[in-house]
């Protein structure tokens, strides 16, 4: 294949990120975006350049029309779908009908039930679609599944997420969305999935914990979540908040003979390696291992989601389908648990894609849940 073209569906900040790694990546390019203000498109092609014609704009119906001129464009090989969450998968759904690659940004869905759609579009069109969890694809995502795998530090033992800041003034902003707002999608769908990734099996919910503020339109959305549950049998605590005194980024793997701690946990550079030895299983001091980024956190799932494409694969090994449905999953668990009532919350775990069929046609990585822990 000739050199990937890339579209933007929604040019707001985090589209220019992905606009400024982009042009690191040898043999990609950016040739065309779509938004409901020209205002906004015009000056996002200023610094990313992209010719008036291929910057499809509809100001009128929220950029349905624009959105849409994206998805009919021949010469786009590849979308970075970067609207708020509450539109990711009626679009995706749409580029991927239309034969078009699909990098959606976190979280990709609002619940299970919308993966499935996503993944049963992805599958009957045999396009590619990849969730872009950034930490899955950075040096330290591999570094510390290779620690895990080797059993150097043993069975996991348990997982503690810790994502605590202050988000500052919300007003106006999609945050207090009362269906696509809210602490749990924005920033713990990152600690959800390092817990996803790490461990295998059923998924029980034991205590939900949640901190409400008041939402746009005057309901309540979450601005802190404080979970404990169990997944694969393994304990799991996720402590999320956006209105927090500090600024905590952590995700702690505890297991038979060590334990990895991740700083930074939606973008690491490195990660801390405690062993417990001699026969108190002393905590040694920490081991400091470095896996500093390649341009930044973005380029590895650019990189990757180019190469799958020259390649012709229609799924990634490193974030596939089946953890896009699986972290969402987990997030339905959590919403349940917090009286929220998320749509497919299968505390249970069962019937879901925790080891075996999903009904989706897919088969989680681990298998059955025997093998949880072992990472």
């Amino acid at each position: 294949m000739a050199g990937l073209r890339w579209g933007i569906m929604g040019a707001g900040g985090i589209a220019r990120r992905f606009a400024r790694s982009l042009g690191h990546v040898e043999g990609a390019s950016l040739v065309a975006l779509s938004g409901r203000s020209a205002v906004r498109l015009d000056s996002f092609a200023a610094e990313f350049p992209v010719e008036a014609r291929r910057r499809y704009v509809s100001a009128e119906d929220g950029g349905e029309r624009a959105h849409q001129m994206l998805v009919n464009d021949p010469d786009v090989d590849a979308v970075y779908l970067s609207l708020p969450h509450g539109m990711h998968e009626r679009w995706a759904c749409r580029l991927l009908r239309a034969g078009k690659a699909v990098l959606c940004e976190k979280p990709a869905v609002l619940s299970a039930e919308e993966a499935g759609r996503v993944v049963s579009a992805a599958r009957e069109a045999g396009s590619l679609f990849v969730e872009a969890m950034k930490p899955r694809f950075m040096p330290v995502g591999a570094r510390v599944r290779e620690l895990l795998a080797s059993g150097e530090l043993g069975e996991i033992r348990g997982i503690e997420v810790v994502h605590r800041l202050d988000y500052g003034d919300l007003e106006g902003g999609y945050l207090l969305d009362p269906v696509q707002g809210g602490a749990l999608y924005d920033l713990g769908c990152y600690g959800v999935a390092w817990a996803e990734d790490l461990l295998g099996g059923a998924i029980q919910v034991d205590d939900v914990r949640t901190r409400w503020m008041v939402a746009s339109d005057g309901s309540a959305v979450d601005i802190a979540d404080g979970a404990d549950l169990r997944i694969g049998g393994v304990p799991v605590h996720f402590d999320f908040a956006g209105d927090a005194g500090e600024y905590r980024v952590e995700c702690r793997v505890t297991c038979e003979r060590g334990e990895v701690s991740i700083p930074m946990l939606h973008r690491p550079t490195g990660f801390t390696v405690h062993r417990f030895d001699g026969p108190d299983s002393s905590r040694t001091a920490g081991e400091r291992i470095e896996a500093p980024l390649a341009v930044d956190d973005f380029y590895d799932e650019i990189s990757h989601t180019c190469e799958l494409i020259r390649r012709g694969e229609s799924e990634s090994p490193i974030m596939p389908l089946s953890s896009t449905v699986r972290t969402a999953r987990i997030i339905d668990a959590v919403r349940g648990g917090g009286g929220r009532g998320g749509s497919h919350a299968n505390a249970s775990g069962e019937g879901g894609s925790d080891g075996g069929e999903d009904g989706l046609g897919l088969r989680s990585r681990w298998g059955d849940s025997s093998s949880r822990g072992k990472r």
